[in-house]
């Protein structure tokens, strides 16, 4: 099982490569925070897919689609 990152973690650095449950892999385009409500906040990645398409996530949602290759066993 892989682990939930923050936003600030390593693996969320431009470049980094994470890997969908399909096998398919995608790079780090960008990270970038947002304020929700009542000063709570969440964040959003950015991403390029292996076919050149850059798509865009909320952070969670992301992490439930793709695990970072360090987690790869």
């Amino acid at each position: 099982m892989s682990k939930f990152r923050k936003m600030n973690s390593p693996a969320f650095y431009q470049g980094e490569e994470w890997v969908g449950s399909s096998g398919s892999k995608v790079r780090i385009v960008s990270t970038r925070p947002y304020v929700c409500k009542n000063g709570k906040w969440d964040w959003d990645v950015t991403y390029m897919q292996s076919n050149g398409v850059q798509a865009t996530k909320n952070g969670w949602s992301f992490q439930v689609r793709y695990e970072h290759v360090s987690d790869k066993s």
